[in-house]
């Protein structure tokens, strides 16, 4: 084998592994998360959101990863969260200044000494605010819907050498960030070691019957009257896993390898928040039987006046219960 030709099998071993992910985030509420996780995607959401999951009695979802509310920072407050819900990966905040580094350098060195097998992620809105973060902290690369992207203010090579989390951005959009922070180079610089990626913009085409492909998004389940928001989700999200199969860059292993336990409660008719029949408008607790009770998949509690009008509201909908039967209440007889 010549010298030549050993170089760049190496360089190319090289470059596949810094393209391989650690993990690909899904941060979402409940039940499109735990459809998420069910395809091997971290689960997670921003701190001042939650799984907004009350009628599950044990939600054994671990917080893979908690995001900072970038619209209203607060370091300290984002301190607290991580240490209330104990996330594998935490997006501590934006640097937009050098002169804002040190606090938040403090803070991730103050959470891995509780948690030093934790993966912090420091987002950098400055070219000088890269340099000044300490390389055994994750750099988080814009690519999604901030008010400053990464490419806006900096160069590919700035980037290489470290561990980056790609931030939002559609897969071919995460893609050509992850091929130019890593393809070799003239001058040989290192590849940027990419270690994750998230994107949480499948429900808004969802909500138009629209789900992600990747040569675009596919609008053919907007008049099927089969699907719902969250098959149009889950649709999206096995799509995008083959995306990133077929590029060698999904996770080796995945958090649902190491098992999910989750017990669903179910709507009862104290989740009411009105008495009119959802169907017919007629007072649930003036039936003789009282309320039946659904918990569909868009997160919507709905109480009827009788079985038939909970069937009949149900498939002229097209609604999808959360749990199958264990979602919906049926009063005794």
């Amino acid at each position: 084998m010549s010298p030549d030709l050993s170089v760049s099998t190496s360089t190319d071993s090289e470059i596949a592994t810094a393209r391989q992910v650690d993990r690909v985030a899904f941060l979402h509420r409940a039940p499109f998360v735990l459809d998420g996780l069910a395809l091997g995607f971290l689960p997670g959401f921003r701190e001042d959101c939650g799984y907004q999951a009350d009628q599950y009695l044990d939600l054994d979802i671990p917080v893979g990863m908690l995001d900072n509310d970038f619209r209203n920072p607060d370091l300290d407050r984002f301190v607290d969260r991580f240490f209330e819900y104990e996330p594998q990966v935490g997006v501590i905040g934006d640097i937009y200044e050098r002169d804002d580094v040190d606090a938040h350098v403090a803070a991730a060195r103050g959470i891995q000494a509780s948690y030093p097998e934790t993966d912090l992620i420091i987002v950098p809105k400055s070219r000088a605010v890269i340099d000044a973060i300490p390389e055994d902290l994750v750099l988080g690369y814009s690519r999604g819907y901030a008010d400053r992207l990464a490419h806006e203010f900096s160069d590919p090579a700035d980037w290489r050498g470290r561990r980056v989390h790609i931030l939002g951005g559609s897969p071919p959009k995460q893609l050509e960030v992850i091929r130019q922070l890593t393809r070799p180079t003239l001058s040989a610089d290192p590849p940027a070691d990419i270690v994750g990626l998230d994107w949480n913009g499948l429900h808004r085409g969802a909500q138009f019957g629209e789900f992600w492909t990747a040569n675009g998004w596919d609008d053919s389940g907007r008049d099927a009257d089969h699907v719902t928001i969250r098959k149009t989700v889950r649709h999206s999200l096995a799509r995008i896993r083959e995306f990133w199969k077929s590029h060698g860059i999904w996770p080796e292993s995945t958090p649902q390898d190491e098992g999910v336990h989750i017990e669903y409660e179910g709507p009862t008719p104290a989740d009411l928040g009105h008495a009119a029949c959802t169907e017919c408008g007629t007072n649930v607790w003036r039936t003789r039987h009282g309320p039946y009770v659904a918990e569909y998949d868009t997160g919507a509690i709905c109480g009827y006046c009788s079985y038939e009008c909970y069937f009949r509201h149900r498939h002229r909908n097209n609604l999808e219960e959360i749990a199958g039967e264990r979602s919906v209440y049926i009063p005794p007889a």
